[in-house]
């Protein structure tokens, strides 16, 4: 840690991503965007990367919960007969699936995928737009429990990733995206997106973030012995 302006500032991923402070969002992990049942493949989409992602978050998912690093789950709902769209976010829409309604509210589609879903205990804040801090009350849970860096997994690297990502920094947050733990219907997109923010912000693989927080756990272990 540095002294900045009077302000004390991380400098490395390991003080970033001290376990305390941390929370892993987990982005729309639900069935019609990952599985090739759901909408978005059915209307043509390559969900490839998101099935290939799926064991991945699935298990750094539990190793979050196993380290006490609280997990918060966000998911996209869109409402019967565009109640929750506008006319450009429905023209958005038809140009990424095809439809209107997809993540449509309690089908089957909205649903988190298994691995995937939430324990007792876990927040789940839902969505109607890309960035999981637009009119929800995200910033409200994790301020609530002290977070300080936002660690975000899940699907659409160039979307809804990276719009919770951006936005996780906007309202000062530390912000590490896990890049082995996300992914894109379009690769070069995936490949683009995480290149923007290599150069911006914190990008790491799980296996390192997972070995930084047992580490701060086995040095507050010994510290009380």
């Amino acid at each position: 840690m540095r002294v900045v302006a009077g302000k004390l500032v991380c400098e490395s991923l390991e003080e970033v991503l001290e376990p305390t402070r941390c929370a892993v969002v987990v982005v729309d992990m639900q069935n019609d965007a990952i599985l090739p049942e759901g909408k978005f493949a059915r209307a043509g989409n390559d969900v490839s990367a998101m099935l290939e992602i799926l064991p991945r978050c699935t298990g750094f998912i539990q190793e979050a919960r196993a380290l006490d690093v609280l997990v918060v789950h966000v998911r996209t709902v869109t409402l019967l007969h565009g109640r929750s769209d506008s006319p450009s976010w429905l023209r958005a829409n038809v140009s990424i699936s095809g439809e209107t309604e997809w993540f449509l509210e309690g089908t089957w589609g909205a649903e988190f995928c298994r691995g995937c879903e939430p324990v007792p205990g876990e927040p789940v804040v839902t969505k109607h737009r890309s960035s999981a801090f637009k009119s929800t009350d995200l910033d409200q849970v994790l301020r609530s429990s002290g977070i300080g860096t936002v660690v975000v997994i899940g699907e659409q690297t160039p979307g809804c990733v990276e719009a919770t990502y951006r936005d996780a920094a906007y309202h000062d947050y530390y912000n590490v995206l896990v890049e082995d733990c996300v992914a894109a219907f379009d690769r070069e997109l995936h490949e683009a997106s995480l290149r923007i923010q290599r150069a911006r912000h914190d990008v790491c693989r799980s296996d390192e973030a997972v070995a930084i927080w047992r580490r701060s756990r086995a040095r507050a272990a010994a510290a009380t012995r």
